[in-house]
């Protein structure tokens, strides 16, 4: 008997650690394409960005315009690819009504996230701020990642999700874009990366 329970503890285990994996595709299939070996330990901020964020950047800056008398975009993803009906459509469904933080506090990125393995987690709060003068030396130089969840745009034909990136030697990890991706022979592949200038 305790054996069956055993069997059955791990192989719930393991089908959760598969619905994670699958769920977050985009972001491992963006990490694949970095090829990183199995000893490249990379550094992953635990917080997850808030969804808000990559809505927003995907849209751009709104502004009115006196010339022409109408409200114009700047910055933000070029049409045809956005368009007003399917981004309305994406912010109802993954818009984060009460959390209007940056970083989302208490929801944090675990190893049954990736498939890569060898990650370190920190958490936003202990990464060093250059802009702070903090002295922070690291053992290694380090690629350094922060994500946001996976969204998807047009009936889920393109995923997307912000990131931020830099190496625990630069330790800059203002700049926040989005990467947009669309499944090409089963594989999550990016085809635009669009920065912003909001958030920074």
């Amino acid at each position: 008997m305790k054996k069956i329970l055993y069997i059955f503890i791990v192989s719930q285990f393991l089908f959760n650690c598969s619905i994670n994996k699958d769920k977050q595709a985009p972001i491992n299939d963006y990490m694949s394409s970095l090829n990183l070996k199995e000893s490249d330990k990379i550094m992953i901020i635990q917080e997850k960005i808030n969804n808000n964020v990559t809505i927003d950047i995907f849209k751009g800056k709104t502004y009115f315009e006196p010339q022409t008398n109408k409200y114009e975009r700047n910055e933000g993803v070029d049409k045809p690819l956005f368009d007003e009906k399917n981004w309305e459509k994406m912010k109802f469904k993954y818009e984060d009504k009460y959390i209007k933080d940056y970083w989302i506090k208490g929801i944090y990125w675990t190893l049954n996230d990736f498939k890569h393995q060898n990650i370190i987690f920190i958490k936003q709060e202990k990464f060093p701020n250059p802009g702070k003068y903090e002295k922070f030396d690291f053992q290694e130089n380090y690629k350094v990642f922060s994500f946001s969840d996976p969204i998807y745009y047009k009936n889920n034909k393109y995923a997307v999700f912000s990131i931020k990136s830099t190496t625990t030697d630069y330790k800059n990890i203002d700049e926040t874009s989005i990467l947009i991706m669309v499944k090409i022979k089963d594989k999550w592949t990016v085809i635009e990366k669009v920065g912003n200038g909001i958030y920074q």
